[in-house]
């Protein structure tokens, strides 16, 4: 059987750790379903209308490392963006063997 899940990982302060908490349990769901939703209602506005992430910043924080170094900023991004892919693509296939493990068990 194949399961199609992907998997992140998110790092967040301890104070919005406990704001989310709080809301999960007010809406007496998961923090993952609250997540979910969050992500749903964001990717489902129009691009004019959400919340910039801070990509320009990121850039420009990491722009002079990429140059003392003598990487190109794309070479910098593809090389992330490589290793992003390969590190989501190990978590999902471990997410998919625990569920794989997990079924034959039952």
């Amino acid at each position: 059987m194949s399961v199609d899940i992907r998997r992140i990982t998110i790092r967040i302060s301890p104070a919005l750790y406990r704001q989310l908490h709080k809301a999960a349990d007010q809406e007496e769901v998961s923090l993952n379903v609250l997540a979910v939703k969050a992500l749903e209602t964001y990717v489902d506005k129009p691009v004019t209308e959400r919340q910039h992430l801070p990509v320009m910043e990121l850039s420009a924080l990491l722009a002079p490392a990429a140059q003392a170094a003598e990487i190109t900023e794309e070479d910098l991004l593809r090389h992330a963006r490589q290793v992003r892919r390969r590190i989501w693509q190990e978590r999902y296939e471990r997410a998919v063997q625990a569920v794989g493990r997990q079924q034959e068990s039952s």
